[in-house]
């Protein structure tokens, strides 16, 4: 939001404020999933050597269960766009910009599920370093990106 902020005023900030609901709806269901399914996992794990093909029986249903999610919310985001928007405060001044903002999203709901399943189940398979490295890369890249992306906006039209 400050770098939308810094860009496109406080309009940018509003519309933003908006869509996020959008997509923190989007992450609770992979969070919720993802969380769920690797506690299953790493108890199991933690118990016996014997659990490891159950604990990955966790993993293949929070797997096709986040899939479905994915997909129930990737239709409502991709087809009901406006009517959320609107349920989340838009009015018709904003909505035209919060639309442009939520568009993008479109294109990666199932990629925003499936992070946050794969980053708890992650940081439950026993390797603390590479858990530590993934949320570090993820959070430079998220910086850099969003400068990038936002204020160098030529190379993003390059692609679309």
């Amino acid at each position: 939001m400050a770098m939308v902020g810094q860009y496109q005023g406080p309009d940018g900030t509003a519309a933003l404020a908006v869509v996020s609901p959008v997509w923190n709806i989007i992450y609770s269901l992979g969070l919720l999933i993802g969380i769920g399914g690797s506690v299953l996992f790493s108890t199991l794990r933690g118990k016996s050597e014997q659990n490891q093909k159950k604990s990955n029986e966790y993993f293949s249903a929070a797997l096709i269960g986040v899939a479905i999610l994915a997909v129930l919310t990737w239709l409502a985001v991709v087809f009901f766009d406006r009517e959320l928007l609107v349920l989340f405060g838009a009015e018709e001044t904003l909505l035209p910009l919060a639309r442009r903002y939520v568009f993008p999203v479109k294109f990666v709901v199932p990629s925003f599920l499936f992070t946050q399943l794969m980053a708890a189940f992650l940081r439950n398979d026993g390797n603390p370093g590479l858990a530590t490295k993934a949320v570090l890369f993820g959070g430079i890249f998220n910086v850099f990106g969003d400068y990038f992306f936002r204020f160098r906006r030529t190379f993003l039209f390059v692609f679309l």
